[in-house]
């Protein structure tokens, strides 16, 4: 192997022309994605999209391999901080000691009650990249892990930390719970063992309806394969525009088994975030040493400073030094200028401590954004007693141009740099709106003169692969076209149903015009006339009388009163649970009634079924959603609570339309943390075009919160898998109303969403291209009723 000298000039490389699309390519790892082997070899582990990439530098160029794809963490574009965080903890590039490239990758795997982590392990062979072992700890969480961090060990080991998420957090007092976990295979086969209690790490920060959780865990091992962690076991913050504290913590299992010590909690009492973002080091001779970034805070909440800190440990304690406490060069209009944010600490070839950091810029620097303006890569070097600042990529503007994750790695000399530049869009608070990103490389080597020769073995394919399953029944497609209609309020409540070009088509006032109590609706084609039919229902408060409407006039067809003397209030729903082709409507009882659900013939609106969806008691009725979660024709009906837990329960519409009765299609699960009793609202449409209904849930109080979850992955045993996960929109706290629909009239599901309650009239149109990219932000803002200013229902 040979490498060329560098030129003495730092150069940067942006990747956005090689890989393409923009924004789609992002770091896979937060501290070692970058990374030099011990033979020399220059690789870097990215995602593209949802493809994980290995690239080794050969003859002045990256040359690309796909290990493998996976889509649990991952999206097909990358639109936000949060959006890149979490496929960035979801996998590790490691050069174990005898130079042989392996990849590990983080799974879930859901088994009817709790997920249970996997880690997949690639090797590169002789035969390129090779799965060689899915590595099964026997820990368990509610909610599944959610970081990854890997280190090689000696004599060719490998040991990893990983963290697991048992109560999720759920608003700003309450940070939830969670564990750190370790393993190891330096004794032959993996080993593991619980190393502390921590907070939610996968979400241990909400206000004000945002999420962000940079609290980095790193491992170092040392060369007796004693295990050394930095990480913080989580956030406090008391409420909006008041107290956060974090602490620092250190965990090694050097003594034999595992102990934690502080090393850095917050100056005085704080408010500080003394663990905001921190990595580990072990020297050549043995010294352990944590470079972090250190936040002092407002009464308020607010960042007042910030610092760059470098702890070693001797003889048992934590002695702390400063690095850096301003910016250079990369500041804001009139806002508060900080450094020292994402710190990565390593030893070089001549055991010098060397920490790569980024600074802050910013102007009128908001608490739930204060980490979104890290800027430049800089890099921190201990000689003698003194460390000296350099910055090797500069930026300015922070309001549009950021930098995430800045790393470096050294062999023999030769320092090379890595990092995700964001070019960002803001609204008129300066927030982040929208982002893309782009990896920048800067210099970097010639690389290897030639592609290296792998003489690692291939792995042994099994004998024979297991059938493939059977390919699912076609989905029906969703009604074309939406339809909105008034809530309680000081209007009649009237249905306003319009067409994919945006024109009304009718509107009807169903229990007419003194009725104001609020109506709920369904679209389905009752009449086989290939038009999706209005079916209404009132609020509680009027009697229980379904009205069906003809798609096509918008005159009245059939109506029914399927209760007698029932005034509880109906949630309604279509889909063709007794067979393909003729849609029956389900029914599901209010907040103040029992959580009964009942299916009604769609032609003559006789009650076929009528069940229990939770057990008798259990408050807040049932909200019903209809769609083919299996793909076996029939359509199935989910529920869930109007409020209490929010447990989804799915039952099976072929066991009904065949005489098996009411039975469970899916093991129930919880759509948000158990503690979240506030009620939630369903829909059902297949989103990704895989044949197999999603499920669709959002928040029926707080912020407009919505979670959609794989239907393919819930009836083929992998859990609940998300392929969307995200606040769609900031500044109210009546939850969000939701439908899936063909608003285009092009065959693919969209979503349409409403605030819940009183509001402005307004609904949220998102396309199926943003729901597959996981993007919130592609969405459009329609005011079907202009001048009315009431809350919608939505379908």
């Amino acid at each position: 192997m040979h490498c060329r000298a560098p030129s003495p000039a730092l150069q940067a490389e942006r990747l956005e022309d090689r890989l393409t699309p923009a924004g789609s390519v992002v770091p896979a790892g937060q501290f070692n994605y970058l990374q030099y082997s011990p033979t020399g070899e220059l690789a870097e582990l990215v995602w593209n999209g949802n493809a994980l990439v290995f690239q080794d530098r050969v003859a002045g160029a990256w040359q690309d391999t796909t290990v493998t794809t996976a889509a649990t963490f991952t999206r097909s574009q990358y639109g936000s901080a949060a959006q890149v965080e979490d496929a960035a903890r979801a996998a590790q590039l490691v050069f174990t000691s005898d130079g042989t490239a392996h990849v590990l990758l983080l799974e879930k795997q859901w088994n009817g009650s709790l997920y249970a982590t996997r880690i997949e392990h690639f090797e590169r062979t002789s035969a390129g990249w090779q799965k060689v072992e899915t590595i099964a700890p026997p820990m368990q969480s509610l909610w599944g892990p959610n970081t990854l961090v890997a280190a090689a060990g000696p004599n060719g080991s490998i040991s990893f930390v990983f963290t697991e998420t048992s109560v999720a957090a759920t608003g700003v007092s309450n940070f939830g719970t969670g564990t750190l976990n370790y393993a190891t295979n330096a004794g032959g086969a993996w080993s593991f063992a619980a190393i502390a209690t921590t907070a939610d790490l996968n979400q241990d920060v909400w206000e004000s309806g945002a999420r962000w959780a940079p609290r980095f865990i790193s491992l170092a091992v040392d060369a007796a394969n004693h295990a050394h962690v930095a990480y913080t076991p989580e956030f406090y913050i008391a409420g909006a525009f008041s107290t956060i504290d974090s602490t620092l913590m250190y965990a090694t299992n050097s003594g034999g088994s595992w102990a934690t010590q502080v090393v850095q909690a917050p100056i005085n009492g704080g408010p500080a975030d003394a663990g905001l973002g921190a990595s580990i080091a072990v020297s050549p001779t043995g010294q352990v040493a944590i470079a972090s970034y250190y936040v002092q805070r407002y009464a308020t909440g607010s960042p007042e400073g910030s610092e760059l800190l470098y702890h070693t440990l001797a003889n048992g304690t934590w002695t702390s030094a400063v690095v850096a406490n301003g910016p250079g060069g990369y500041v804001g209009a009139d806002g508060p200028h900080y450094t020292g944010f994402a710190p990565q600490l390593f030893f070089d070839a001549q055991g010098r401590p060397n920490i790569v950091f980024s600074d802050e810029g910013a102007q009128h620097l908001t608490v739930s954004h204060a980490n979104e303006f890290s800027g430049q890569i800089r890099v921190a070097t201990l000689a003698g007693s003194a460390w000296s600042l350099r910055t090797v990529f500069p930026q300015t503007d922070p309001i549009h141009n950021q930098l995430y994750y800045p790393v470096a790695a050294e062999y023999g000399g030769q320092l090379t740099f890595a990092g995700l530049v964001a070019t960002t869009t803001v609204d008129s608070n300066l927030d982040p709106v929208s982002a893309s990103y782009a990896m920048t490389n800067v210099n970097l080597p010639y690389g290897l003169a030639a592609a290296p020769v792998v003489t690692t073995p291939p792995v042994v394919p099994p004998a024979v692969p297991p059938p493939p399953p059977a390919a699912p029944v076609a989905q029906a497609a969703v009604p074309t076209g939406w339809a909105v209609a008034l809530d309680s309020g000081p209007y009649a409540s009237q249905v306003f149903v319009f067409r994919p070009d945006g024109s009304l088509a009718f509107s009807v006032t169903p229990y007419g015009p003194s009725y104001t109590g609020g109506v709920r609706f369904a679209l389905a084609d009752l009449n086989g006339d290939g038009v999706p039919d209005l079916i209404t229902v009132p609020a509680a408060g009027a009697e229980g009388v379904i009205r069906v409407f003809d798609g096509a006039t918008g005159a009245p067809i059939a109506s029914a009163d399927p209760f007698p003397g029932y005034t509880g209030g109906f949630f309604v729903a279509a889909g063709d649970v007794y067979g393909p082709g003729h849609p029956d409507i389900v029914l599901g009882t209010d907040q103040i009634a029992l959580p009964v659900v009942a299916v009604l013939d769609g032609h003559g609106l006789n009650v076929l079924a009528a069940f229990f969806a939770f057990p008798a008691g259990t408050p807040g009725g049932a909200r019903v959603a209809v769609g083919d979660i299996n793909g076996d024709g029939y359509a199935d009906i989910v529920t869930a609570p109007g409020n209490g837990v929010p447990l989804i329960s799915t039952f099976d519409g072929r066991a009904l339309a065949t005489g098996l009765g009411v039975q469970k299609l899916i093991p129930d699960y919880f759509l948000y943390p158990p503690q979240y009793l506030l009620g939630v609202n369903l829909t059902v449409g297949d989103i990704n075009g895989d044949g197999y209904a999603d499920i669709i849930g959002g928040t029926a109080t707080g912020p407009a919160y919505v979670r959609v979850v794989s239907g393919q992955a819930l009836v083929t045993g992998q859990g609940p898998t998300d392929l969307m996960d995200e606040f769609l929109w900031s500044g109210t706290n009546s939850g969000v109303r939701l439908a899936a629909v063909d608003a285009h009239g092009n065959g693919q599901v969209d979503l349409i969403a409403a605030p819940g309650g009183p509001a402005s009239g307004y609904v949220e149109l998102l396309d199926n291209s943003a729901l597959r990219a996981n993007n919130p932000l592609g969405i459009a803002w329609l005011d079907p009723l202009p001048g009315i200013t009431a809350g919608l229902y939505v379908g």
